[in-house]
């Protein structure tokens, strides 16, 4: 907060900044100060704490676009088509950083998604919901405080407030991501499917050809029959190699 009241002032006292500057600065400021698009945990504001965020987003933008302070914020939210300038508010900012850190809770044969699962179904059963386009319709009605009490439940918040739907069914057992490490090394040995992966600065082609007895590692040999070997989930920081399941989900974007 104390960021972006600096940069405001900035902004206010700059006037002989074009606007296009002005806007660019914000531009590449502002996302790490507000720390809401991010790849760890999510922070759930509290709601006060989040409208207060929003209007010094709001002021910061009015100072860019050298407005009154008593410009109606409606100007930033409707379409250009409708005369508005349509920029990206911190509820739509915040969203697909909820639902990509919901996304990789459910990724991984690990115990993040045995405790999403839990976090999923206790959501459903609270409201009374059989999915989770039922649940998005019910948290439309749910306070921001009420919503922030459940990780689902608040993701279905944002998307219902935003006016968009989503159709995800996380937990379905035909999916890639349910399947176990050693499970699912064993189904590409099996399939022989082959993995788009980038190895050295170069996309290469490759086939796994065994799996550790723990499911952790596999062998995989490229088309020009050199061998590797990559782990199964998480994140490889060592090889720069991805590991087997990021492979499979960008080779096969739609069964993940």
């Amino acid at each position: 907060m104390d960021g972006i009241t600096e940069l405001a002032c900035f902004l206010r006292k700059n006037r002989h900044l074009s606007i296009e500057d002005s806007l660019r600065l914000i531009e590449c400021t502002l996302p790490p100060l507000r720390v809401l698009a991010f790849s760890g945990p999510v922070i759930i504001w509290p709601e006060k704490e989040f409208k207060q965020l929003t209007a010094a987003f709001v002021r910061c933008n009015k100072e860019a676009w050298q407005m009154s302070p008593n410009t109606s914020t409606a100007l930033f939210t409707f379409p250009k088509d409708q005369g508005g300038l349509q920029i990206k508010m911190p509820r739509a900012i915040i969203c697909p950083a909820v639902w990509g850190h919901l996304t990789r809770c459910c990724q991984f044969d690990d115990r993040t998604r045995q405790l999403a699962e839990i976090t999923y179904k206790d959501a459903l059963e609270k409201h009374g919901c059989l999915d989770m386009e039922v649940l998005q319709f019910e948290a439309e009605f749910l306070t921001w405080d009420q919503a922030s009490q459940n990780s689902f439940v608040f993701a279905c918040h944002l998307t219902s407030t935003l006016g968009i739907r989503l159709s995800w069914d996380p937990f379905n057992p035909d999916w890639i991501a349910s399947a176990a490490n050693i499970d699912l090394a064993q189904a590409m040995i099996t399939t022989q499917h082959l993995v788009h992966i980038q190895y050295k600065n170069e996309w290469k082609w490759a086939q796994t050809m065994e799996v550790s007895a723990e499911g952790k590692l596999v062998t995989t040999r490229f088309e020009g029959g050199d061998t590797f070997t990559m782990k199964t989930e998480g994140q490889d920081t060592t090889t720069g190699c991805p590991t087997l399941r990021e492979a499979i989900q960008r080779t096969f974007p739609t069964l993940v």
